[in-house]
């Protein structure tokens, strides 16, 4: 499937004119539209549970409206066609697993905000600790991905490969992929990498490598063995060796 209309907004379905009735004025018009937004989303999060669930081609008109429990002119009302449908899903996962990601960035730049300047340094005595900190924050998080986001991590993985031949998807997996890379080299700055932009994307990388694993419950996987590469993630990035952990 391969879409190639360049107008595509940040704002999933913006493309999407609103009927003369939506624009009705006052209180009602008002509650009109808000209505019409909730359904609109409805439709969208049915999708990213489809995805999730069947694939980029299990995403119909009938089995998103079923899913979303709207009638199935629903669809075809809010959304052009089934591309600009996947595409806005798409936009609205990218947006609120962005959020997330903000907010776990947000986290650790408090962890840092606590931690004197000068222990930043790489080679500096507190980097042992501050290293396990990290570890112990990524942890909870990558754990979080894989229990109570695990659908949406599945329905991302499902977009992402169909972004490889879709031009509208990969436009989206591109500014996506690249709020990842933004948020890490910040953080590794403020940490002292020698080449935070490189750092940045090899953990993305790897992270995006991991989930793909999970997901496919490859051996290896396991907690246990996630656990000590997660750690072994941090250790690299903050230029720490195990037997440093071990020492401190």
């Amino acid at each position: 499937m391969s879409s190639s209309n360049p107008a595509v907004s940040d704002n999933p379905g913006a493309n999407k004119p609103i009927s003369n009735n939506n624009r009705a004025p006052g209180r009602g018009g008002r509650t009109t539209r808000a209505k019409s937004e909730i359904r609109r989303l409805a439709i969208l999060k049915a999708t990213i549970r489809v995805a999730a669930k069947e694939g980029i081609k299990g995403i119909k008109h009938r089995s998103v409206a079923r899913e979303a429990g709207v009638p199935l002119a629903a669809t075809t009302y809010y959304f052009r066609d089934i591309n600009e449908l996947i595409s806005d899903a798409f936009m609205l996962y990218a947006k609120e697993a962005g959020a997330e990601l903000k907010a776990f960035h947000d986290t650790l730049n408090l962890v840092l905000d606590g931690v004197p300047a000068e222990q930043l340094r790489r080679g500096a005595e507190f980097r042992p600790e501050l290293c396990q900190r990290l570890t112990d924050f990524a942890r909870a998080w990558m754990q979080e991905q894989f229990t109570r986001r695990r659908e949406q991590v599945l329905a991302e993985q499902v977009f992402l490969m169909e972004a490889l031949r879709d031009d509208r998807l990969a436009r989206v997996a591109r500014r996506y992929r690249q709020s990842w890379i933004d948020g890490l080299e910040q953080l590794l700055v403020r940490l002292d990498s020698p080449c935070p932009r490189q750092d940045g994307t090899l953990i993305v990388n790897v992270v995006l490598g991991m989930s793909y694993d999970l997901l496919l419950e490859v051996p290896g996987t396991e907690a246990e063995v996630l656990s000590a590469s997660v750690a072994r993630i941090v250790q690299l990035a903050l230029g720490v060796e195990p037997e440093d952990l071990c020492a401190s």
